[in-house]
């Protein structure tokens, strides 16, 4: 069937007027499926220092991790903070080795241990500097916490056969996945885990940082998959996750060819990442016109300029491999002082970002996108904290997390998309997406997203266009008003549809 719903953007104060005058529609027709959701919803979590098992924020941020109950969540020590990411921080000498985990092995315990059982990703992404030639030493802090921007020096590795690398990262795969190993002099190093990853992710966003070329890093890929294969035939490899500022498609050209890999090495899928952010801030900003008054322009300009990238992308994956699953695995938004250590963040850019996430989500599942990954778990001041989805202090979910969450209670594999619009024919509402679903495992859900910072008010022109049989709708929605707050529920009878400001809106029948 067909259903209409209207709305127009008002003042908290006027919604029933703006009800009545019912200028806009969303149109969704339930007969006609337009695709099915395939696409994987999860998080990432990398090796951040208030993560740690003497944090006082461990327990709750860790039990939020776990309460998302997310297939494929992604582990990530990053080079941020070598002494927890890189278990052998000096090279081996004719009677040494500085192998140790006594850092790492703590995360990864408790980051298998809140994924109870289900798939995950791994990605030990940082090769030691030492691999690289450099003009001396990267020498690394005492303090586990110390950020080290500049730990990734180097473009040229000292073997250039990557033989290495792969041993490097063979060892550390083996020290997870097979119980232990035998270090470079022969010494034997026991672990006692086995566990096992669905995936193993090749290095993280490899443009940056060391810069490896698209050759180069198809090169690496190519020795690290071959050492790494005979540990787990099972396990499936993922390459390139490239960040979102590097702008060469040669690398999908290289690495998606499989003319250009060695015999017998698999590509299961490749990733890469988007985050909108504004480039500056706004040096004309004053108290009337705060910095950040225009980054709802800006990031959903980026989201739908990213969206165009993602089509290009793709048809370059389906004209090379079309077997191979695209995971975009890092996805979000944040503000342009990164690296501040009292940054500047308003209450409502939380709901804002999550508006930003679910929207790009819902477009995403529309192409196919095999996973979308919300970045990150966890972040904080100097290490860019706009991205976070637990508060840094307190380790409790934020409306970035609740509005993933939302999602993940709501939507899965196997849902039917249905025909959905806003507007008029050819004129989409610029205020708000709307996507429904005949979902696999119960009733028809309609997602809407509020893209403004105002109150929209949706007024049912039927008497029910989800229920059929029944009046009854409930509305669970995220929003600058439920704040980092759990999702707001309420149950409509008629009448019409208040959206809250930047909301994610999920409206089932009763």
């Amino acid at each position: 069937m067909t259903s209409e719903f209207t709305h127009t953007g008002t003042g908290p104060d006027a919604e029933r007027t703006a009800a009545r005058q019912a200028a806009h529609v969303v149109h969704t027709d339930w007969a006609v499926p337009t695709g099915v959701n395939e696409t994987v919803l999860t998080t990432h979590l990398w090796t951040a220092p208030p993560l740690r098992r003497e944090s006082p924020i461990h327990d709750r941020a860790f039990g939020a991790l776990r309460d998302l109950k997310a297939d494929y969540v992604r582990f990530l020590p990053w080079f941020s903070h070598p002494r927890i990411a890189v278990p052998a921080l000096e090279p081996p000498t004719a009677t040494t080795t500085s192998w140790n985990f006594d850092n790492l092995d703590p995360f990864v315990e408790d980051f298998m241990a809140a994924a109870e059982g289900r798939p995950v990703v791994a990605n030990f992404a940082t090769i030691p500097t030492w691999m690289f030639r450099t003009p001396e030493p990267v020498r690394v802090q005492d303090d586990i916490a110390a950020n080290h921007w500049d730990y990734e020096q180097g473009t040229e590795l000292r073997d250039p056969t990557f033989a290495e690398v792969a041993d490097y990262f063979y060892r550390v795969a083996s020290w997870y996945i097979a119980g232990g190993f035998t270090d470079e002099l022969g010494v034997r190093h026991e672990s006692g885990h086995h566990y096992r990853f669905a995936y193993w992710e090749v290095l993280c966003e490899p443009d940056l940082g060391h810069r490896l070329g698209p050759e180069t890093y198809r090169a690496l890929y190519d020795a690290v998959v071959a050492r790494l294969r005979p540990l787990d035939p099972e396990m499936r490899f993922v390459g390139l996750s490239l960040s979102h500022v590097h702008g060469d498609p040669e690398y999908f050209w290289e690495f998606l060819d499989p003319a250009r890999h060695a015999d017998g090495v698999p590509v299961d899928a490749f990733s890469y990442h988007f985050y909108a952010s504004p480039e500056i801030s706004d040096p004309f900003s004053t108290e009337e016109n705060p910095p950040y008054a225009h980054w709802r322009d800006i990031f959903y300009a980026q989201a739908d300029g990213f969206l165009e990238q993602v089509r290009y992308i793709d048809s370059i994956r389906r004209r090379l491999a079309p077997e191979v699953r695209t995971f975009i695995n890092e996805l979000g938004t944040y503000p342009s002082d990164v690296m501040n250590p009292e940054p500047q963040i308003p209450d409502e850019y939380w709901a804002l970002s999550a508006s930003v996430q679910s929207y790009l989500w819902a477009r995403l599942v529309e192409l196919g996108v095999d996973l979308v990954g919300i970045a990150e778990f966890m972040d904080y001041p100097t290490m860019i904290p706009g991205v976070t989805l637990v508060d840094w202090e307190t380790g409790a979910p934020n409306a970035r997390y609740r509005a993933l969450d939302l999602l993940m209670r709501h939507f899965g594999a196997g849902d039917t998309l249905v025909s959905t619009g806003t507007g008029v024919p050819g004129i989409p509402d610029p205020r708000i997406h709307a996507q429904g679903f005949i979902t696999k495992a119960g009733p028809p859900k309609l997602l809407i997203v509020n893209k403004t910072g105002n109150t929209l008010t949706v007024a049912l022109e039927q008497s029910n266009p989800l229920a059929g049989a029944t009046d009854e709708l409930r509305i669970e929605q995220v929003s600058a008003r439920t704040g980092s707050g759990p999702a707001v529920s309420t149950t409509l009878n008629g009448g019409h549809i208040v959206l809250d400001p930047y909301a994610t809106a999920v409206l089932t029948p009763m």
